[in-house]
């Protein structure tokens, strides 16, 4: 079983259904619950999340104090100057990309 059936299998049996009966056959909330959360892990990464991920990858990959004589403040603030480089956010962006794509992939198998 994948890891992400796992999980969904162990966050519905976390959940009190009280609330409904399970008849034989029946699709019941805790159904819905497993099918929802399959669709979200399997869900593409948004925007946020890939720029997320390419900010943290471009702030671990360089010792941003004093790099052509600039200082970055924080991971924002080296993203921003990385910016002003042709390219720069745009290979970090494809290799977060592809990082996601690896992690979601391990999750389904």
């Amino acid at each position: 079983m994948s890891i992400m059936l796992d999980e969904a299998q162990a966050y519905e049996n976390s959940r009190d259904y009280d609330c409904c009966q399970i008849i034989e056959g029946a699709y019941t909330v805790g159904d819905a619950v497993y099918e929802a959360y399959c669709d979200g892990r399997e869900a593409l990464p948004t925007n946020a999340e890939i720029e997320a991920v390419a900010k943290r990858l471009c702030w671990n990959s360089y010792e941003w104090d004093g790099i052509d004589s600039y200082a970055a403040k924080d991971e924002d603030d080296a993203w921003d100057y990385a910016g002003e480089i042709p390219g720069f956010q745009e290979e970090y962006i494809r290799h977060a990309k592809e990082m996601l794509e690896i992690a979601r992939k391990a999750v389904s198998e």
